[in-house]
């Protein structure tokens, strides 16, 4: 494993010189957000945060007890963001409790996008921890390549000529989970700069690009069955 302050450097510095991948957006247009002072979107989030670290997290069992194991990385995420967003340490302690007490067994048997979701919470958190406790990168990154590696399990070419099932016992490709995938591969690459995983995330954006879940209004269908068909979805995302 590299030394500490070699991951330290690539996360802060970025300076190693790496392919660079153009990626033509999708053409849709947004509705202007209403002009609110940013003073106003701290309070609120302060507020949230607040709330969330004072009542739904235990700091004895390092969870959020409401919550199920990828819904609470997603929380863990948001703390992660907040914290390194606005320079306010004071959750950090609550982080470490996450981490020690995250239910890796469990985890490890679920579905492939509860994986990535816990490789996107630790990459971003190894980037925070980059500036504040730079002893934690090497863990949190250690925990990201961990189930990265797992989750590789879910690309599939056998069906649809690729994509990301959504879990061993679930064979239909999962936009979501390829979305997760293309994301977590960019995010590994950023810090490890291995090849394969650039090339893992170019291959899920052109897959998923031409698979035809795109809909008119450039929103994003659910997945497809073994025939290569439409899952009949809730709601487009």
């Amino acid at each position: 494993m590299e030394k500490l302050e070699n991951r330290t450097s690539i996360l802060c510095s970025r300076t190693n010189v790496r392919r660079t991948l153009k990626v033509s957006a999708l053409e849709r247009k947004f509705n202007p957000t209403p002009d609110v002072p940013k003073t106003v979107h701290l309070t609120r989030l302060q507020t949230l945060i607040t709330i969330l670290e004072s009542s739904y997290f235990n700091p004895e069992s390092g969870s959020y007890p409401t919550a199920v194991d990828w819904t609470s990385t997603v929380l863990a995420t948001h703390l992660i963001n907040y914290s390194h967003q606005t320079n306010d340490h004071r959750y950090f302690s609550h982080l470490i409790a996450f981490f020690h007490k995250q239910n890796i067994p469990s985890l490890i048997r679920q579905n492939y996008d509860d994986q990535l979701w816990v490789v996107l919470t630790f990459l971003r958190g190894a980037a925070y921890a980059s500036t504040c406790e730079p002893e934690w990168v090497d863990p949190f990154l250690q925990r990201a390549s961990v189930f990265y590696d797992v989750a590789r399990a879910g690309w599939d070419d056998e069906t649809c000529g690729g994509g990301m099932v959504w879990g061993r016992w679930q064979r239909y490709k999962n936009a979501v989970t390829t979305e997760l995938w293309i994301a977590a591969s960019v995010g590994m690459y950023e810090v490890f700069g291995e090849e394969r995983m650039l090339n893992a995330a170019v291959r899920g954006w052109v897959w998923l690009k031409k698979s035809g879940m795109f809909n008119d209004e450039g929103l994003i269908n659910d997945g497809l069955n073994e025939n290569c068909q439409y899952i009949s979805p809730l709601l487009p995302h």
